[in-house]
This record gives structure tokens, sequence and C-alpha cells, in this order.
């Protein structure tokens, strides 16, 4: 999931910025076309099904600790996606003031780092949840990022209007129809643990936003993955208890977190951040919305894990609120 559901608000920034310049998304005078719209569907149908998978595999990887698979995922995100920044850029695709102002002297390092630990909290958070509440109600619950991201976003001068304390109404009311229905392996702290995942994402996308163009997209995602990785490896020595593995883990654990780490990870989130540079952003974020839905049909089919009809209500009145906080691009 997830998300770094996230990643796409990184090019939020990247947006306001070049429609201050006056160029489209992603475009420059003389560019090619953008992508076709095939290229897009498929683009965007890959991210959805990487994502829709991490909540399943998350708890294939048990026994290892949550905090451990979080600390591991984010790792080899990072490390791939510095291994990325390295690729040399076109030539003429940048010029010596341009160099000079994405110098790492110039990087908001206190943002980046800020941005590490909120994206540490909201796996560390979130995987941890899966262990005490159900995989739907998990990706349900962590879906609602929209909203935490609507109303975060106040502080970078986001003018709010009625669709936001309208979508946070009509999402409450579908979270408690789902948090009061009666289901198997479902507690209130696990659900609550999804919600604060949540806000994290929205915070740390809310802070990726306010750091914008000033460093480079691949860069930006190694370095905050990096952070995260770190204070993730904190928490595992302060709170991960007396072992970083489990002694009954075994390959499919160690393949599991792999694929969370290059699947939802890389795949997933990379393919958001390449879509949203052509489409608006609110396109990219419904990927996000249509997690659950991925996310409980394999549930149902690998870990047989079910839904009442009163948790499907719920659900679908949460996605709604959260899709009506959205706000749409000219």
């Amino acid at each position: 999931m997830s998300t770094q559901r996230d990643a796409a608000g990184v090019v939020a920034g990247d947006r306001t910025a070049e429609a201050g310049s006056g160029s489209s998304p992603g475009s420059s005078p003389g560019s090619s076309p953008g992508p076709s719209l095939a290229r897009l569907t498929f683009g965007l149908g890959t991210s959805w099904l990487a994502v829709s998978s991490s909540a399943v595999v998350i708890v294939l990887a048990a026994p290892v600790p949550p905090i451990s698979i979080a600390a591991m995922r984010v790792a080899i995100s990072g490390l791939v996606w510095w291994s990325l920044s390295l690729r040399r850029p076109a030539p003429g695709a940048s010029t010596p003031a341009r160099a000079a102002a994405l110098a790492p002297s110039a990087w908001p390092w206190g943002k980046i780092a800020l941005s590490g630990l909120l994206l540490g909290l909201h796996f560390g958070l979130w995987i941890g949840s899966l262990t005490l509440t159900s995989v739907p109600h998990a990706a349900v619950l962590v879906g609602v990022q929209p909203l935490f991201a609507g109303i975060f976003g106040r502080f970078l001068g986001d003018r709010a209007t009625w669709r936001l304390p309208a979508g946070v109404a009509v999402a409450l009311f579908g979270t408690h129809l789902m948090t009061s229905a009666e289901a198997v392996g479902v507690t209130l702290i696990g659900d609550a643990l999804a919600v604060l995942a949540a806000a994290c994402s929205a915070a740390y996308l809310t802070v990726n936003r306010s750091i914008g163009r000033q460093v480079p997209l691949p860069k930006l995602l190694a370095l905050v993955n990096g952070f995260a990785a770190l204070s993730l490896g904190v928490g595992v020595l302060l709170f991960g208890g007396q072992a970083f593995w489990h002694v009954d883990a075994g390959w499919r654990e160690v393949l599991a977190i792999f694929w969370l780490g290059l699947g939802p990870g890389l795949i997933g989130h990379g393919l958001m951040n390449w879509a949203a540079r052509a489409v608006p952003v609110h396109v990219v974020s419904m990927v996000i919305l249509l997690e659950p839905i991925g996310a409980a049909l394999l549930a149902w089919f690998v870990l047989h894990q079910g839904v009442t009809p009163l948790e499907i209500g719920g659900a679908l009145l949460l996605l709604a609120g959260a899709a009506l906080t959205l706000e749409r691009s000219e």
C-alpha cells in the first residue's frame, strides 16, 4: 500500500511549480506528446494490482515483527530508487542555473528527514494494524488519506471548498458503520492504527509538496525511504523486543518482504508518479481509493477473510467520502 501511497503527492508540488510557469505538467515547449490513453490505463491498472497486493503479502510475511517488515520494505525501495537516481540526465535536460538550484547543499534536509520519519511512522503503524485487524478494515481505513490531505493542505494555502467537510462527514458515518459491525479478527486498536497511518501518509505527502522541485524526484524518494528505514531501524532497537527476525521465518517471508519493496514500493508507486506527470493528480489518487477492493478480493481468495454486508456498506460510504474531498483540476 500504501500510498508511500502515496508518492503521487510528491508530483503535486511539481505540478504546482509548472502551473506557475505557464507550462503543462510534465511537458515543455516542443516536447513530445504524453503517453497514450492505452498506456496510461495499463500503467495505472498495473499500479493498482501492485499496491493491492501489499496488505495480503504483509500478512504472509508474518511471523516477522511488523516494524522489521516496515524497515526492510523501505530500505529495499530506497536502494532501488537511489540506483535509478544515478542515471545520467539526457543532454540538454538541465541548465547550469537549474543544476545549481538542485545541488545537495541547497536541498531542504530538515524537510527530507521529517518526510522520512513520517513515512516510517506510516508503514510501521499500518503494518502493525494488519496484526490487529482484518485486511479489508486496514486497507479501507488507511485509504482515507485524501481526507487528511485536504485538512493538512490548508497549511500550504490550499483552498477548502464544501467538498472537504461534506466528505469528512460521509466518511465518519461510514467508519462508524464499519467499526460497529461484528466481524472476526477485528479490533478497535487495529482500526485506530490504520487511521493514524493514513494521517501520517497525508502529512508525509504535505511535506513532500512543500519540497516541490528543490530535489530531483528519484533522489527525493531514495532519501525519504532511507530516512524512513533509519527511523524504523531505531524503532526496532527500542521497541522490537529481543529479535529483528523470527526463528520460524524462512524463504517465504524473505520473498514476501522483497516483493513489498519491489512490487508496491517500486512498481506501484513508480507508475503512479509516472502517470501523475500526464494526468491530474486526483485521477491517480483513485488508485489509492480502489486499492481496498483489490486487497479485499485477495484477502478473500488467499486468506479466506470475508466481510459482512454492514462492513461493505460502511466501506463504500467511507471511500465515497474520501473521493468527495478530491478537488478536480481544471
